[in-house]
């Protein structure tokens, strides 16, 4: 069998030019030189901000699933909580407050799950995942989120088929339940 990584080595970049700057994302042109001698130019290098998600489960074995529109999707569908990371924050740090924004709840225990580039091609940015059990409702949600939600207590079942059904839409959301399913939730 043969090792595909071996001889392997990072590509060059001859120069960067910015194309694009926006709060939420940013795109850079780049010309690269493969590790044979080839040159490609304008690989497009994209950045948005690092986020977290998390599957919220509470007492009774139920996942916390907030239900609305993303524009990326264009309809309604199941998500997990999570957002942004702030500057000078740790992912668990912005899981955390995220989930205390968003809906008001406290978990007592976190698992994390592991962190991954949302495509390793261009970037993208960083998805750091998380499951918390023993949630419990301390405050009032006091999010401020373009999107309007619904929060919903289901069955962790339910989390199983709504991988296969279409009612988790996003990757980031389908890999924070089936990690949490299949690392901590039995």
């Amino acid at each position: 069998m043969t090792d595909m990584g071996a001889g392997q080595s990072n590509w060059e970049v001859l120069d960067s030019e910015s194309v694009l700057e926006h709060p939420f994302v940013s795109i850079a042109m780049e010309t690269v030189r493969l590790p044979d001698g080839q040159t490609v130019p304008e690989w497009p290098k994209i950045y948005t901000n690092d986020y977290v998600n998390a599957l919220i489960v509470n007492e009774a074995n139920e996942a916390l699933i907030l239900e609305g529109y993303k524009h990326g999707s264009g309809r309604i569908a199941w998500q997990t909580m999570g957002g942004y990371i702030e500057s000078e924050e740790d992912p668990l740090t912005a899981v955390q407050r995220e989930l205390i924004e968003e809906t008001g709840y406290h978990a007592d225990e976190w698992y994390y799950l592991g962190s991954y580039i949302v495509d390793p091609n261009r970037h993208v940015g960083v998805g750091h995942f998380f499951c918390a059990q023993k949630a419990r409702l301390i405050t009032s949600p006091n999010h401020n989120d373009l999107e309007g939600f619904k929060l919903k207590w289901v069955p962790l079942l339910d989390l199983r088929y709504a991988l296969l059904d279409g009612r988790i839409a996003a990757l980031s959301h389908a890999i924070t339940v089936s990690l949490s399913l299949l690392t901590i939730l039995k």
